[in-house]
């Protein structure tokens, strides 16, 4: 095979062979260069038989105080549900925002402070039903975060007669409480950086991993300054605000839109949090050059100048008689 391929390429002449080597070149460029994408399963989605509303809490208060408050619960099936009600403290599981509940005690525990009305009752189908609650603050309780949840259940059903298989659901209200006095409050970025350093062109994702180090939830705000190769601030995007819990690391995003973008960049995310408005900073580099579209110039500028030097004399000669006719 490569014998008649080099036999034919010799019929081409020193032109053909050249204008083959760039077409294969700008191929494996490519080639090398696009990225590869894999389709991923996505599993059915289960009907869901519960909502809650609202989803999440936020408080603040005195040792002492009582708080209370309502959560309305919807069932959104054809059949009516009997629900209970469970009151669990929840911790932070992993970047991403996800919690992990557990009826264990923790430095951060409320569950035992929440009371709820009623404790179960039976939703009809396609209706809903208030359930009342009432936080009451020990007099000695330290002051910082506590963080807790009230989980509604369904009774387990069958899926189908005689299959032996029961199924129940379980949905929850997350609640974030401040316990007044002399918190801790102490934040760090951990990491900045772009998804990718080199871009051939936007938009940019930024990620920036936030810590928190003292003994109460924060919610931090702040933008991202991104500036060009010549210093110059050429755009600021807002940073997404996520409630950061004490001892955990959060991953907050932000997006640049912009799609054309060509050398190096920095940015700059300055986030302010908690009740003093402390700032905390960082910076992160990245590249944009479109690659593609380069490979593609270059390759036509290496024709080109192999089509002139190839046919100089012609080109030369024509020129002469133009500029010639042009003077008579």
């Amino acid at each position: 095979m490569l014998h008649e391929m080099n036999r034919r390429l010799g019929y081409l002449g020193r032109a053909g062979r050249i204008i083959v080597a760039c077409v294969l070149t700008m191929a494996i460029a490519a080639t090398t260069f696009t990225p590869a994408f894999a389709a991923e399963a996505v599993p059915a989605q289960q009907p869901v038989g519960l909502t809650v509303s609202p989803p999440t809490f936020e408080f603040s208060a005195n040792p002492g105080e009582t708080v209370s408050n309502s959560i309305r619960v919807e069932n959104i099936t054809d059949q009516p549900l009997d629900v209970s009600v469970d009151v669990r403290n929840f911790s932070a599981l992993g970047e991403e925002g996800q919690v992990n509940l557990t009826s264990e005690d923790n430095p951060y525990a409320m569950a035992a402070w929440v009371k709820v009305a009623p404790t179960k009752d039976t939703i009809a189908a396609k209706d809903s039903k208030t359930f009342e609650y009432t936080i009451t603050v020990p007099s000695n309780a330290q002051p910082g975060g506590r963080f807790g949840s009230i989980v509604f259940k369904t009774t387990p059903q069958a899926v189908s007669e005689g299959s032996g298989v029961a199924v129940g659901q379980e949905v929850g209200a997350l609640i974030f409480m401040k316990i007044a006095g002399d918190v801790h409050e102490n934040a760090s970025i951990v990491g900045f950086k772009t998804t990718q350093k080199l871009y051939e062109y936007g938009p940019v994702s930024f990620e920036t991993r936030v810590k928190n180090d003292g003994n109460v939830q924060f919610k931090p705000q702040g933008t991202i300054t991104i500036a060009n190769m010549f210093g110059k601030v050429v755009q600021t995007i807002p940073v997404d605000s996520r409630n950061v819990l004490p001892g955990a690391v959060r991953k907050m995003d932000a997006e640049w839109k912009n799609k054309w973008l060509f050398g190096p960049h920095s940015a700059t995310v300055s986030l302010v949090y908690g009740s003093k408005g402390q700032i905390i900073t960082a910076t992160t580099t990245f590249w944009a050059f479109p690659y593609k579209i380069a490979l593609v110039v270059l390759a036509g500028i290496c024709l080109l100048a192999f089509f002139v030097r190839r046919n100089r004399r012609r080109l030369w000669k024509a020129l002469k008689v133009l500029f010639s006719k042009d003077q008579a």
